[in-house]
């Protein structure tokens, strides 16, 4: 019972600091959308992206293979010697990375974007210092101190939100909006460095390293894969249409991200290395079906919640030019709920170290994601991007699923997985009837569309709460816990 209420708490706090640390860049965005013009910000949308991509190339997967490394290590010098490798390792990939991108910029490469070439190169230091610091957030993920993890992550959040309001009353523009970033995710690692020197041993131990790349290297090509999935319709959106149809779609991914931040991204963190542990469990399939109900349960009703109040966020904080892309929140919604779905799902292919199967799957999400967003956004607009995301999503979700159960079995209710899916469409269904029953948005109807959503899924959740209950195994050894 104690291991129980343990892993709850973690699992909360995780949630909380998971959602401060990507809420930086989405408490934000009203004041953004309403301080700069639309040009602008489909450009610091654009910047994000790019961000994400120099973020990843730089990890390279190393902080993978230091979660799986670390607890192998016999004492507590071997393993403050194994982060002490990967972070020196990190910041010599971050100094040659973002050397090379400060060439490519001063070739003249993204010289029609705002800004540029200084907006670029903050861009490829913030990636290098953003690296860093999630380097050190999982350094004390592993060491389960989710306490710290909370606070470094808050502290990021007010550190950015305070200099960006600070720089853009200033009239620095993007400029100061990408010096905020900077500053904030830079002084925390340090802040970081000087917490976690206890762990931290400042020495190269070669055969580590190898052992930690040979683990994680393979997984950058699926999370190149990955960001042509996440990150594809904004460059082709950006080429085909306008920045400010960049802008118009981004706000509306924003929108739809509130359930990635607070189900799927805590979900994941928890996950990467829960899963391992409970294969060491009594029957860890029951507990892995069990996960993927409640997962599944949890996403849907969050995404079905965020549906019904849309119309108010857009009246409280979007202003008229951005009101066009409204429609495309629920489809963004419905992708993120499939791409979210891979995490419970890859389970074998995890657990019988078969990570080279997951830059094939990329690859073929990748490419189908690219060349439908080529196809539909010159002749649909944002709304072929948005459905080029679920399309790519269910194809890098399906062969995930597909691969996982034939290297580990695992047999899934699919008659429940149905009838979940069934009630979320009929939920939805409701939703949309009462849009077009009553457009006007008033504080009555959000409520009416929020209780429908309530009545619906929380009957199905007591349900399914009672149907996993009933197995023997220990249901709250999970993310979803709490």
């Amino acid at each position: 019972m104690q291991t129980m209420k343990q892993v709850s708490l973690s699992s909360i706090i995780y949630a909380i600091g998971s959602a401060a640390n990507s809420a930086a860049l989405f408490v934000i965005v009203p004041f953004l959308i309403n301080t700069l013009n639309a040009e602008e910000y489909g450009a610091w949308s654009i910047f994000e992206v790019a961000i994400f991509f120099i973020n990843m190339l730089i990890l390279a997967g190393l902080e993978v293979g230091l979660m799986r490394e670390y607890w192998q290590q016999t004492d507590e010098t071997l393993r403050a010697r194994l982060v002490g490798t990967v972070v020196i390792t990190v910041g010599l990939l971050g100094t040659i990375i973002s050397g090379i991108g400060a060439l490519v910029v001063l070739s003249g490469i993204g010289g029609d974007l705002p800004g540029s070439p200084l907006t670029l190169m903050l861009v490829l230091a913030i990636g290098w210092s953003d690296a860093c610091f999630r380097l050190i957030l999982t350094v004390f993920r592993i060491r389960e101190q989710p306490w710290i993890f909370i606070t470094l992550s808050f502290l990021q959040l007010g550190g950015f939100a305070l200099l960006l309001v600070g720089f853009l009353y200033a009239g620095f523009g993007l400029i100061g909006a990408l010096t905020a970033r900077l500053l904030a995710s830079v002084g925390l690692f340090f802040a970081g460095l000087v917490i976690g020197r206890r762990f931290i041993q400042w020495r190269i131990d070669q055969t580590a390293i190898w052992r930690i790349a040979r683990y994680g290297l393979p997984l950058l090509p699926t999370n190149i894969a990955a960001y042509i999935l996440l990150a594809a319709d904004r460059y082709v959106i950006q080429y085909a249409l306008s920045l400010e149809a960049v802008a118009i779609y981004t706000f509306a991914y924003k929108i739809a991200t509130i359930l990635d931040v607070f189900v799927t991204r805590p979900f994941a963190m928890d996950w990467a290395p829960r899963r391992f542990k409970i294969a060491t469990q009594l029957d860890p399939e029951q507990s892995y079906v069990q996960i993927l109900l409640l997962y599944l349960w949890v996403a849907t009703t969050f995404a079905l919640i965020v549906m019904a109040v849309t119309p108010l966020i857009y009246k409280l904080i979007a202003p008229i030019t951005y009101w066009s892309g409204i429609e495309i929140v629920s489809i963004i919604l419905l992708a993120y709920i499939i791409y979210g779905l891979s995490y419970p799902l890859n389970v074998g292919i995890m657990l019988k170290d078969r990570t080279q199967d997951l830059p094939i799957i990329g690859t073929i999400a990748a490419v189908s994601c690219l060349g439908l967003c080529l196809w539909w956004i010159p002749i649909y607009g944002i709304n072929g991007a948005a459905w080029a995301t679920v399309v790519s999503y269910l194809v890098w979700t399906g062969l995930i699923a597909v691969d996982s159960l034939r290297i580990y079995p695992i047999k899934y209710p699919l008659k429940i997985i149905g009838g979940m899916i069934g009630c979320g469409i009929l939920v939805y269904g409701g939703l949309w009837w009462s849009n077009t029953v009553w457009p006007d948005v008033h504080l009555e109807i959000i409520g009416l569309r929020v209780g429908w959503v309530v009545t619906i899924m929380g009957g199905l959740g007591i349900g399914l709460w009672r149907y996993v209950h009933r197995k023997p195994a220990a249901i709250l050894d999970h993310p979803l816990n709490a």
